[in-house]
């Protein structure tokens, strides 16, 4: 007679879980993707490298087009949202500014960090009601809006309400808490409280996130004065690119209709802003 009992070790593990997929991965070529694949392990690895936080020791699930990591106990989320946020934003810009392989393609990554139990010992993979919630706020309307806001960023970040109200708000390190906005993800009969954050770029009064306010929403800043820091369609692949020679902070840049991204903390070269082949489209996944 079969042994049906949960052995002893399946104990719930608190871990911190990071979720990262690429944006508009299924239109690209098989060669693209297998590109992409390989730069964006490279990316994940080297930022978690640069912040002192050990690549080896993450558990992972991959996806193709995206990598899901349940770091190890004790993980420091300071050190993780600081640091190793940091250093993934200036090593994704980096990579599509300079285009250097053959099979270069812009990769813009949606993230999700979230923390609580897990168990790691699943047939199939990890297991309890933590381990899905960092998929859902992945692959959220929220996210997905801001990134289509913001066509020159290359990293968007979402945050459960654990890790904003116990690390991000307490503080200390950056990003800061006023640079997070706080919304609503509605998935798979689940509701959420999640924070939102584009490193570089003003989400706090961008009314395209209005429709995902949560009807409480605590950190509210000019959106009762109607201001948004983007106006216009975001441009497409044939739309021109900004003028040359742009670098560092707090720059106006005209697109789309003639509009302008007012105040944008973009601290990169936006001449060479995205991929030309893929720029104008968003992946259903």
């Amino acid at each position: 007679m079969s042994d049906t009992r949960v052995p002893d070790h399946a104990v719930p593990e608190y871990r911190v879980l990071v979720d990262g997929d690429v944006e508009d991965y299924s239109t690209r070529t098989d060669t693209e993707q297998r590109t992409a694949q390989a730069a964006l392990k490279r990316i994940l690895d080297g930022a978690a490298m640069a912040a002192g936080l050990n690549p080896r020791a993450w558990l992972r699930q991959y996806s193709g087009d995206g990598i899901y990591s349940a770091l190890p106990l004790g993980t420091d989320v300071t050190r993780l949202m600081d640091a190793f946020v940091r250093h993934l934003d200036a090593r994704l810009s980096s990579y599509n500014r300079l285009r250097a392989e053959p099979a270069w393609t812009r990769i813009r990554l949606r993230m999700a960090v979230h923390i609580g139990p897990i168990r790691v010992d699943g047939a199939t993979g990890w297991t309890g009601r933590h381990a899905v919630q960092p998929g859902r706020l992945r692959d959220s309307a929220p996210i997905r809006a801001a990134m289509a806001a913001f066509p020159y960023a290359d990293l968007g970040v979402i945050v459960s309400s654990e890790i904003y109200n116990d690390y991000i708000a307490q503080g200390p390190g950056e990003p800061r808490p006023n640079l997070f906005r706080q919304v609503r993800v509605i998935a798979k009969k689940q509701d959420y409280t999640a924070y939102l954050y584009v490193p570089g770029f003003d989400v706090t009064g961008l009314r395209a996130l209005a429709a995902y306010d949560p009807p409480d929403r605590t950190d509210r800043t000019d959106d009762a004065r109607g201001t948004d820091n983007v106006r216009g369609p975001a441009p497409t692949a044939d739309a021109p690119l900004p003028p040359s020679g742009i670098h560092g902070r707090n720059v106006n840049v005209a697109y789309g209709g003639g509009d302008a991204i007012g105040g944008h903390k973009v601290g990169r070269d936006l001449n060479l802003h995205g991929d030309r082949g893929h720029g104008g489209h968003h992946d259903a996944r």
